[in-house]
């Protein structure tokens, strides 16, 4: 079951570094990507679907089941009202389909690719060959190998550290390139892919002359109209069970992800503005830097495989007045645009920032009386020149200003919020030993709701909001005793296991019936 409390517990700035980059990673021309806003985290010892099932288990498959087979919104990931894909393909099931029109030679050719590609069982029901399974395995592992060269390409363009830019060129590039180059070749010879992709286009360009056989098919494997087909889980639910591959993921090497502060405000700039709304706007000054593992699972649906033979096909058609699945844009538009494909999953999240322990040290509202000093260290009006922080400097209406004093110094910020000023902003700005004006004219400084800084002489830091102007000034401070920055971490459980993103395969135009089929 979702771990809430692991969900809790992961900044937004890290959700938003996170799922940027997967967006990045992940897109082309054939999947989008969508991020939950809202971190969806399991126990590594829930999230494991092989073999018999415990109670817990059980409820953590159902639910997984039922989150991938939602149709997917993106860029951010909110479907619980959208429809099951089950739902859909049920629709699709029972569509109109065109006469079979292959001839004694075609239809050889297809049930020799069918067979290669599909094994069926005492009871009549197909699954993958042992030649499509080892080609889904080795694919998976390049799209892994080529996943992980992309990422290190990503990171070193984007980073301003001419050594990062260096050590990709020379060391991480070659190494990934080989890494990507060897799981080719292991697709190539022990995947079977050019048999199998042969196998899949035969059937594929075949299927459109013979549907009702590959529809039978499909119904025979599992069909969503009858409600016996269905599991049920502990909890209630009902669902069509749902894997990932490969099943021993969380047992295999998962890639380490490292994104530098500036990295991560690139990635923010690049979000797109749904996502950033989403996830708090943008990352938080404190931030430096997000790291985390991650790898990439294929979503095995038994009942349905594979959904293009179905989806891509131009042999069916739906009523006229039925809204289309997809239009076939960019992006495509519909009632089932796209459905998940793959999920990025994510563990060992570690965000970075740098913290200061800082205490108030004086606070108040007071009259700062004109020609008197202030020192914001105490809250002391009236004190010694040299060691106060400043002296208000009214000598007439039209010669007015705040002058810091001794090791004091000062730095006019205009009208903005005040509660929200940190002291690790305050820390940050520049001060100087300028007076700021207080004249009765465009050049005042100090007008109702401007806020200005002190650094103060015992090396406090005191922001300052000005309530009324005025010979007698209303003022509202707050004086923090600061330390220098420390690196705080912010690490997630070692057994949080997290869905990061959703791969969804966009669906072409749907249904696209071919009026050259006899109907």
């Amino acid at each position: 079951m979702v771990n809430t409390e692991a969900a809790s517990s992961v900044d937004a700035s890290a959700l938003l570094g996170l799922a940027t980059r997967m967006q990045q990673l992940l897109t082309d021309a054939d999947h989008l990507v969508a991020v939950p806003a809202t971190p969806l985290a399991y126990r590594d010892a829930e999230f494991r679907f092989d073999g018999p099932l415990d109670a817990v288990r059980a409820g953590a498959h159902a639910e997984f089941s039922e989150l991938v087979n939602r149709v997917p919104t993106q860029p951010v990931w909110s479907p619980p009202g959208t429809p099951h894909l089950w739902d859909v393909y049920g629709e699709v099931l029972a569509a109109d389909l065109a006469h079979s029109s292959l001839t004694p030679q075609e239809r050889q050719r297809y049930d020799a690719a069918s067979a290669y590609l599909y094994v069926t069982d005492a009871s009549g029901t197909p699954s993958p060959s042992r030649a499509l399974l080892d080609y889904r395995a080795a694919r998976q592992a390049w799209l892994q190998a080529d996943t992980d060269y992309h990422q290190g390409e990503q990171t070193a363009s984007m980073s301003p550290d001419p050594a990062v830019r260096d050590h990709w060129a020379h060391v991480d590039e070659p190494r990934l390139r080989q890494i990507r180059d060897d799981a080719m070749e292991a697709w190539q010879t022990g995947g079977h892919k050019a048999q199998v992709e042969d196998a899949l286009r035969e059937t594929s360009e075949l299927a459109s002359k013979a549907p009702s056989s590959i529809w039978k098919r499909h119904r025979d494997t599992f069909n969503p109209n009858l409600p016996d087909q269905f599991s049920t889980a502990p909890n209630g639910i009902r669902y069509a069970p749902t894997y990932y591959s490969p099943a021993g993921a969380l047992d295999m090497p998962w890639s380490r992800v490292v994104l530098p502060r500036q990295t991560l405000l690139t990635l923010a700039e690049q979000a797109p503005p749904e996502l950033t709304a989403a996830l708090g706007g943008g990352i938080d000054p404190t931030v430096q830097s997000l790291a985390f593992d991650y790898r990439v699972v294929s979503v095995v649906r038994p009942w349905l495989d594979p959904p293009m033979e179905l989806f891509g096909s131009r042999a069916w058609q739906l009523s006229p007045s039925v809204t289309p699945l997809s239009d076939g844009g960019s992006p495509p538009h519909g009632r089932c645009p796209a459905y998940v494909e793959s999920v990025a999953l994510a563990r060992s999240l570690d965000l970075t920032r740098l913290v200061t322990d800082s205490v108030v040290a004086s606070q108040g509202d007071t009259a700062l009386k004109g020609t008197w000093t202030f020192d914001f260290d105490t809250g002391e009006q009236g004190g010694d020149m040299f060691y106060a922080d400043v002296w208000w400097e009214w000598m007439t209406q039209s010669s007015a200003q705040l002058v810091p004093n001794g090791r004091a110094s000062i730095v006019n910020l205009g009208v903005r919020d005040f509660g929200s000023l940190t002291v690790d902003q305050l820390a940050a700005f520049t001060y100087g030993k300028s007076p700021v004006p207080g004249n009765p004219d465009g050049s005042n400084q100090l007008v109702d709701g401007d806020v200005f800084a002190v650094a103060t002489s015992e090396g406090n830091f005191a922001k300052v909001l000005v309530v009324k102007y005025g010979y007698n000034m209303l003022i509202r401070w707050v004086t923090y005793r600061w330390t220098s920055p420390r690196e705080d971490h912010a690490v997630t459980g070692p057994d949080d296991v997290f869905l990061a993103a959703f791969v969804c395969r966009r669906l072409p135009r749907c249904p696209d019936p071919d009026p050259g089929l006899t109907w």
